[in-house]
């Protein structure tokens, strides 16, 4: 079996599985079970398909289970003590804290540590795996900008316990910011979200995550990159505010405006550009000096600067 593979299904299922033991009728022990459920009105999900397909064929697709007003529903499952053991020893490697904890419960077993993450092709597939079942890409108008679109990757994930661990983890791969916890109605657990939102970050995530995610999620990706791609450079900044100027109010240049020979105030930093004008500075500070001389001759004072030759003269 693909070893990149088994890392994307783990991130699948951290994302969308569940394993429990279950009080079937008739029976005096519980039978351990691990299940995903997916909804797609156009027949077998393809994460399905390739969830069993990374596990060697194991397990089975079932479905789908139809109800007015909801897409179809389908599912993958095992329910016997030795594939529910067989599933955990696949995903192992790669399953975090809440999952290994519902497998050590499900098999009556102390349940295994989880591991960190690293910056690793394997990883990114466990990311890729997470995302194709937590996580959106989508667009929507400026704030500030009319006719551009912002664009948003995003995961999120539920927890009563403070930020999610896989959310911490896939951040520590890909990056991205967390916010929460939201409360939605209804639901029993506080929900967060990892997203990136600048458009470097947008940029770099899509491109990372796209050599391992479904086609449906890569299609997304996609999309997003297609669109902002197409558009124009953004201008940065409010112009109504001075924002990125390159002139001052009274004509002199940013970047040609200083007055003497820059000097590093650290080890090895390079020239940068002024961003403020040197020169207007240079003549307000001799204004004030001026001003300062002129207050000091009318009110009969000697300034700190003058010799008392100098002051007698006046």
């Amino acid at each position: 079996m693909d070893r990149f593979e088994l890392a994307w299904a783990a991130g699948f299922f951290d994302g969308e599985g569940w394993a429990s033991a279950v009080a079937a009728e008739g029976r005096r022990t519980r039978q351990p079970q691990a299940r995903i459920n997916q909804a797609d009105p156009n027949g077998v999900p393809a994460v399905l398909a390739r969830f069993q397909r990374s596990l060697g064929g194991l397990g089975r697709i079932g479905g789908p289970y139809t109800k007015d007003g909801r897409e179809d529903l389908y599912w993958w499952d095992v329910s016997s003590r030795g594939d529910v053991k067989l599933l955990h020893h696949f995903l192992l490697p790669w399953l975090g804290r809440v999952k290994l904890e519902e497998f050590g419960e499900t098999l009556e077993r102390p349940p295994a540590r989880s591991r960190l993450a690293s910056d690793t092709d394997e990883w990114l597939a466990w990311c890729a795996g997470l995302f194709d079942g937590e996580g959106w890409a989508s667009m929507w108008s400026h704030r500030t900008h009319a006719g551009y679109l912002s664009a948003e990757i995003g995961v999120g994930q539920s927890s009563n316990d403070g930020q999610p661990e896989v959310l911490r983890r896939f951040q520590s791969v890909l990056g991205g910011r967390i916010y929460g916890p939201y409360k939605q109605s209804g639901a029993t657990m506080d929900v967060y979200r990892l997203k990136a939102s600048a458009l470097s970050s947008v940029e770099e995530m899509a491109t990372r995550l796209r050599p391992w995610v479904s086609p449906v999620k890569r299609a997304d990706l996609d999309l997003v990159g297609e669109i902002l791609r197409g558009q124009p450079p953004l201008p940065r900044g409010r112009p109504d505010w001075g924002n990125r100027k390159t002139h001052c109010i009274h004509g002199h240049e940013y970047a040609s405006s200083r007055v003497r020979p820059y000097r590093s105030r650290g080890k090895d930093s390079p020239p940068r550009d002024s961003h403020q004008c040197l020169i207007c500075a240079r003549e307000q500070a001799k204004a004030r000096r001026e001003q300062k001389r002129r207050s000091a001759a009318d009110d009969g004072r000697q300034s700190l600067s003058e010799t008392a030759a100098i002051y007698l003269l006046k």
